[in-house]
This record gives C-alpha cells, sequence and structure tokens, in this order.
C-alpha cells in the first residue's frame, strides 16, 4: 500500500492548496461566482469535453467500460438516494438539492488532477472518459433534478435542452469517428478553453466553499455526504467485478466514483433552482471528508 502521508503531500494536497488560494481570495476579493459558473456550463465545459472526445485514443471496449461504470453507478445513487429522501419526508425542493448532490460527483476539477498525480497521463485520459459522461449525466439528469424542485416534470425536461454540453459531446464523437482535421487556429482555440477549464473550476469550488454554511440542516447534509462518498465506491466495486475490468481502467473508475459533490451540483442549482444553500453545504462537507476518504481508497488500490 501507498503510504497515506505521500498520497495525501503529492495528489491531493496541490488540489487543495489551488483551491485554498482561491477560498481566500473570494474572502478578499468577492467574486461573481455566478458569472464564473455560467462561463463553465456555457463555455469552458464544453470545449473540454469536445477536446477530450474528439481526441480520445482509447478503445471502443476500454471507454465502453469506462462510460458503463459511470452511468450504472450514477443512476444507482440517484435512485438510493431518492429513496432515501422520500422515506426522509424532504420537502420537493430539499429532495431533488439532496438527490442532485449525492448523485454529481467531481470528476472533473478534482478527480482530474488527481488522478493524473496518481497513475500519470494513461489515467487521466481514461479519468476524462468517466468524467465526460458524469458531465453529460449532470447537465441531462442534473439539470431536471435541479429544476423539479420548483418545475413541472416537462418543465425540467425543458430546461436539459438548453444546455451546450450534450452537443459539444456529440460533435466531439463525430469529429473523433470521422476523422476530421480542425483547422490549426480553431485546433489552438479549443485547446486553449479546454485547458482552461479545470483551473477555473477550482476557483469556483474555491470561491462556493468560502460561502458555504453547514448550520440547520447537519444531518441531511451529512446523510448526502456519506451517499456520495461511500455509496459511489461501493457500487463501482460491485461493477467491475461484474463487467471483468482490471488493473489501471479499475483503479480509476473506482477513484472517480469516490469523488465528494461536484462543484457543478452548486452551479445548476443556482441557475435553474434548487435549493442552492444545501447544495453549497453539502460540496463543503464532502470535500473535506474527502481528504480523509480519498487518501485511504488510495492507500488500498495504488
Amino acid at each position: 500500500m501507498a503510504a497515506l502521508g505521500e498520497i495525501l503531500y503529492n495528489i491531493i494536497a496541490p488540489i487543495l492548496l489551488v483551491v485554498g488560494v482561491a477560498f481566500l481570495a473570494d474572502r478578499k476579493l468577492q467574486f461573481d461566482s455566478r458569472a464564473l459558473s455560467r462561463l463553465l456550463v456555457y463555455v469552458f465545459t464544453p470545449f473540454l469535453i469536445f477536446k477530450g472526445v474528439a481526441y480520445s485514443d482509447l478503445s471502443g471496449d476500454e471507454a465502453g467500460q469506462l462510460i458503463a461504470v459511470a452511468a450504472l453507478m450514477s443512476v444507482t445513487v440517484a435512485v438510493a438516494a431518492w429513496q432515501v429522501a422520500r422515506r426522509s419526508r424532504f420537502d420537493r425542493r430539499l429532495a431533488a438539492a439532496f438527490t442532485l448532490s449525492a448523485t454529481l460527483l467531481n470528476a472533473g476539477n478534482y478527480g482530474l488532477p488527481l488522478n493524473r498525480f496518481a497513475f500519470g497521463a494513461a489515467g487521466e485520459e481514461r479519468a476524462i472518459v468517466f468524467f465526460m459522461t458524469t458531465l453529460v449525466i449532470s447537465y441531462t439528469l442534473g439539470v431536471f433534478l435541479a429544476s423539479f424542485g420548483r418545475l413541472s416534470a416537462r418543465g425540467a425536461l425543458r430546461n436539459v435542452l438548453t444546455v451546450p454540453l450534450p452537443y459539444a459531446a456529440a460533435l466531439g464523437l463525430a469529429v473523433n469517428l470521422g476523422d476530421v482535421a480542425l483547422p490549426l487556429p480553431v485546433e489552438r482555440a479549443v485547446l486553449l478553453l479546454a485547458d482552461a477549464t479545470i483551473p477555473v473550476m477550482l476557483v469556483v469550488l474555491g470561491a462556493q466553499l468560502s460561502r458555504a454554511s453547514v448550520r440547520g440542516r447537519i444531518q441531511p447534509i451529512l446523510l448526502a455526504s456519506g451517499l456520495r462518498l461511500l455509496l459511489g465506491p461501493l457500487i463501482a466495486v460491485g461493477l467491475v467485478a461484474l463487467l471483468g475490468i482490471s488493473g489501471l481502467t479499475r483503479q480509476v473508475v473506482i477513484v472517480q466514483s469516490a469523488m465528494p459533490t461536484a462543484v457543478v451540483t452548486g452551479v445548476l442549482a443556482s441557475e435553474f433552482g434548487a435549493d442552492a444553500e444545501f447544495v453549497t453545504a453539502t460540496i463543503l462537507v464532502s470535500t473535506i471528508a474527502s481528504v480523509v476518504t480519498l487518501t485511504v481508497l488510495l492507500s488500498l488500490i495504488m
């Protein structure tokens, strides 16, 4: 097993340092985090997804395994979280935010650099495929859940069609399968915007955490955080055994499934009317707790 201190120092600490800088800067400068969040939704993230799909070299079988685990794990957690919310008699708005917080995971601005530091470029390439799948889920099922807290099912579905990420993924797939060579200025512009996504996500995460408060609803916040950090990787362990996934791909999907609540959860809650205060508090609690859970998990699988 890799040493816990080494994992914390070499893999998790660099991410926390960037988030900490953003946290302190937001306390002083008061960023317009809504504007940054909207840039992530409508500009940066679609280009990251386009790049990841268009330039992926993974075999179809391996990519399919990553997509299958990400999708099945996310849907299973969502169903479990919704049932917990119903049994807990949460009102509709809180139930939507609770399910959203437990389902959407931070496979991007936390998961990508962590897998890069832990497993190198090959690990990051696999982590991107997993991340892309969870992003498509975030901008479809996630948008639906965030909207369902205050809209009808039809209105929530209408909101799903307004975000550009699924279209960027489809366009990237067409470029990849068609072996299309983009004009050099276009390619460089895509790469610049895509490469800016992770730093901006870390800044948004730091800004969100600087304003988060757990007062008032600590029990459902802890419950949502526990579902996100513990149920996700447990489901992933079962899925990799069922699908016969091994080696580096197995390590990446289990680690990615154990990520804390996604930054985009707060973005979607703010944008589409879910309980943003609850979501932001869950991001805070799950992110802090993940320092321990991910360090232990990495020591067990590396």
